[in-house]
């Protein structure tokens, strides 16, 4: 066994010196045909993808760039990359709604490839089952990761992306961090992932960058996989029962759920301050609850499913989305101003961050802020208020249908003191027939979308089936990046 461990050590630094250049990928032992998953494979913690931006946002080459160093980028590639990225650079143009601005940025189609796209949230989210409830728009399962790359030509283990708005609006931008968080979250290195601070549309109408009125389709026809990094990032994810048994310090019966940090946590509602009072009402979540025609009443508009209740988690504190961005260019707001208003929330420094919206999408925005810009340990709760404000007690009556939970003691109702606070129930009429069976009331664990997702990035599960492929002339996750 020993003589065997040696052996493999000695292959990889053969292989190793055969790479010149090369980024932190130089081990990855493709070419070996060994399955050294057990040797290689390393679980990251939120603070080791933490990335703490310049207080001058023109001076970070990855994370939140400007138009500076995106132009200085796209003009010469080769010789002004950031240090250690030796593959493409991929530019998506987000445009989710509305007329596109039809100017798109120049690309050689050699080294740098621009893609405009309206269908990310498709491309970057599914409805997934976590064991309690089934949620839209989380993060998708490894097979869409996988397609994804394959139809963009992207190789995870060298290429550096970009995701720009199209024009200045709050959807493109969200749809921007929550696909940030999306291949953060499956592994692709913080160090090659960028969001553009600004939209294509008002740069160029500022002359802060040169683009063009058309645009020609080319792609690079290689495609590599996110499984041959060896990388975990899926503690970035916050499941609703690490939640609760946090919350709860640890005195509950649940299973599969991460330790309470030592340092401690802080939990932060990145909702609009009307929804962390509870004071508007929060739509239900999954996209098979969404239509209430025959539960109506003058309150609500016709159509509109809404959660159980009102609120907000227990002990959470606000940090209100709108406070982060300039409401007309969608840009984020200075580095000394972001940092104000987190520590306006009474955020004691170094505790864990854990972060929610209404959504996975909504509540990305705020965890890049967070995380991403400031630097802070943060995990993203995608559940989010439409998952954790489903989860209250109502029982069946005549004419009305019951909420997700039924059973008082059930493990997963969150409208008790010790989970939320300010409850206020939403009317019968509005309020969708989740009903979850009586063993998914007392289930014990809510891991099952990161069981699948570590599964799928180590070869024992599907997650979705593999995907992806490419041409045969990819890099493919190469170790030399061949």
């Amino acid at each position: 066994m020993k003589i065997n461990y040696l052996t493999i050590l000695s292959l990889l630094f053969l292989q190793i010196l055969g790479c010149k250049g090369q980024p932190e990928y130089l081990f990855l032992p493709q070419s070996l045909k060994l399955d050294l998953t057990p040797f290689l494979f390393r679980v990251y913690s939120p603070s080791e993808l933490a990335t703490l931006s310049n207080s001058d946002f023109n001076a970070n080459e990855s994370g939140l760039i400007t138009s500076t160093k995106f132009s200085r980028y796209l003009s010469n590639w080769s010789n002004n990359r950031p240090s250690g990225v030796v593959g493409n650079m991929v530019v998506f143009q987000i445009q989710t709604s509305g007329s596109s601005s039809g100017r798109y940025v120049f690309f050689d189609g050699k080294q740098t490839f621009a893609y405009p796209i309206a269908n990310l949230p498709d491309l970057l989210t599914d409805t997934r089952d976590d064991g309690v409830l089934s949620i839209d728009g989380v993060v998708p399962k490894g097979k869409k990761i996988s397609d994804f790359f394959a139809i963009y030509g992207i190789d995870p283990a060298i290429d550096y992306i970009v995701f720009a708005q199209d024009t200045s609006s709050l959807a493109n931008l969200t749809s921007a961090t929550f696909a940030y968080y999306s291949l953060l979250y499956w592994g692709f290195p913080k160090e090659r992932l960028a969001i553009l601070n600004g939209s294509i549309a008002d740069l160029t109408a500022a002359s802060s960058l040169f683009t063009t009125p058309s645009y020609t389709y080319t792609n690079s026809n290689r495609a590599g996989s996110i499984k041959n990094l060896y990388r975990d990032h899926t503690v970035l994810q916050l499941t609703i029962g690490d939640l609760i048994h946090a919350i709860k310090n640890g005195n509950t019966n649940l299973e599969e759920v991460d330790p309470i940090p030592t340092e401690g946590f802080f939990i932060i509602d990145g909702r609009p301050n009307a929804s962390y009072t509870g004071t508007v009402n929060s739509t239900a979540s999954g996209s098979k609850y969404a239509n209430c025609t025959s539960k109506t009443n003058s309150t609500f508009v016709s159509n509109t499913c809404v959660v159980t209740y009102e609120g907000r988690i227990k002990t959470a504190t606000n940090l209100v989305p709108t406070d982060l961005y300039d409401g007309t260019t969608f840009q984020f707001k200075s580095f000394s101003q972001l940092q104000t208003y987190l520590n306006n929330t009474g955020y004691p420094t170094n505790k864990q961050i854990y972060v929610y919206g209404e959504d996975a999408t909504k509540g990305s925005l705020v965890w890049f802020v967070l995380h991403q810009i400031l630097g802070k340990p943060t995990r993203l709760y995608e559940g989010g208020w439409k998952q954790f404000g489903a989860l209250g007690l109502r029982s069946p009556s005549s004419g009305s249908s019951p909420s997700a939970i039924t059973q008082p003691a059930s493990y997963w109702r969150t409208d008790i003191a010790n989970l939320s606070e300010s409850n206020t129930s939403n009317a019968d009429a509005n309020v969708p027939n989740y009903l979850l069976d009586i063993s998914r009331q007392f289930s014990k664990t809510a891991n099952k979308l990161r069981t699948e997702d570590k599964g799928f990035l180590r070869g024992t599960s599907s997650s979705g089936g593999s995907g992806g492929g490419g041409s045969p002339s990819g890099g493919g996750g190469n170790a030399c990046g061949g």
